[in-house]
């Protein structure tokens, strides 16, 4: 890279001779360098444009900044963000949340929570999404009392810093990823007093990492507990749950947990039918596979199943002389125009 901008072809005179040089010339490159996560040389770029007579602008310092961060050279990031004072620039939002990001990656959790009172000073105005950056980092190292003092402290900030439902979410995912079900389940309690609805996906991240940390004695509580808030169907969390118990190898309590779902008139969603038909299919218990097939035909949840699964069937209940069920599959998937998959049409 420095060849190429040093060489004939890239020299301050050929802006007169044959080329057209200008900071949205070196921004392409910079935004380059950081899609191909080449920090040191995204940085020798920068270095290189007052050569040109070209002065960076401060999405051309972003870019280097933010390719720094990634790489977790902070030193060299915070020299950056100091040397833009020296030409008349001024870091933006996209500036702070890069460092302050940067700063939580490496464990530098001090540094980033200082970045907060500065920002105001060139007109940046703490967000939630500094904020949270700020609160993942915090979540990971599990400074737990200090994610809470974080949540009270953007509630207090107002509009514009109050944690939505992604917040929480994320922070419940942290805590259960950690092993800490009882602090993920208060920052439930917190989201639910401050009014913010919990949503599937929060579900789904407690339900699974209660799962995988082996505490299911408390996931049918909370499953009760959830839906009675009326913001997440029993149905979903029952998906989440079967999902979760066969990621951990926990088939047979997964098979019941699905059966009981269906029985109770539930739907299971097409994710949680096809992993389960298709464990099923894989312990050669295909006629099995068949059978539940048949009962999540007519609960309506097949519109969207794996297709895969059909041709896994057809080719299961072939092997094992099956005849009858495989002609009711067959016409089931000639009438939904379902094709059979290559790797089947053999056996």
């Amino acid at each position: 890279m420095d060849s190429a901008l040093s060489s004939p072809s890239l020299n301050a005179d050929s802006q007169v001779e044959k080329y057209v040089v200008c900071v949205d010339t070196f921004k392409v490159v910079l935004r380059l360098c950081k899609v191909g996560g080449l920090a040191d040389e995204a940085l020798m770029v920068l270095k290189k444009m007052p050569e040109f007579n070209i002065r960076p602008d401060t999405t051309a310092y972003n870019l280097v900044i933010r390719s720094l961060c990634e790489k977790g050279d902070m030193d060299m990031a915070k020299q950056l963000m100091g040397e833009m004072g020296l030409i008349d620039l001024y870091p933006d939002m996209i500036t702070y949340v890069s460092m302050i990001k940067g700063f939580c990656d490496v464990g530098r959790l001090e540094e980033a929570y200082a970045l907060f009172p500065v920002m105001s000073v060139h007109g940046c105005y703490p967000n939630v999404v500094a904020y949270s950056a700020l609160l993942d980092g915090v979540c990971r190292f599990g400074i737990v009392e200090k994610a809470f003092e974080l949540l009270a402290e953007m509630e207090k900030e107002g509009e514009g810093c109050r944690p939505n439902v992604i917040t929480y979410t994320s922070v419940i995912q942290s805590f259960c990823e950690q092993g800490r079900a009882k602090d993920a389940l208060s920052v439930l309690e917190l989201m639910e007093v401050r009014g913010c609805a919990p949503n599937r996906v929060t579900a789904s991240a407690w339900i699974n990492g209660v799962c995988m940390n082996g505490q299911l004695q408390d996931v049918y509580k909370f499953i009760e507990r959830i839906v009675g808030g009326g913001s997440v169907s029993m149905g979903d969390c029952y998906s989440s749950l079967v999902v979760c118990l066969i990621k951990i190898k926990k088939v047979e309590e997964a098979e019941k947990t699905f059966r009981m779902a269906l029985s109770s008139g539930m739907k299971p969603d097409s994710l949680a039918c096809s992993m389960m038909i298709r464990e099923i299919c894989s312990e050669k218990r295909v006629l099995d596979g068949f059978c539940l097939y048949e009962e999540v035909e007519k609960t309506g949840c097949l519109s969207s199943i794996d297709i895969d699964i059909y041709s896994i069937l057809l080719a299961g209940l072939c092997q094992k002389s099956h005849s009858a069920e495989a002609a009711r599959l067959a016409r089931s998937m000639v009438e939904k125009r379902i094709p059979l998959r290559t790797p089947y049409v053999e056996k």
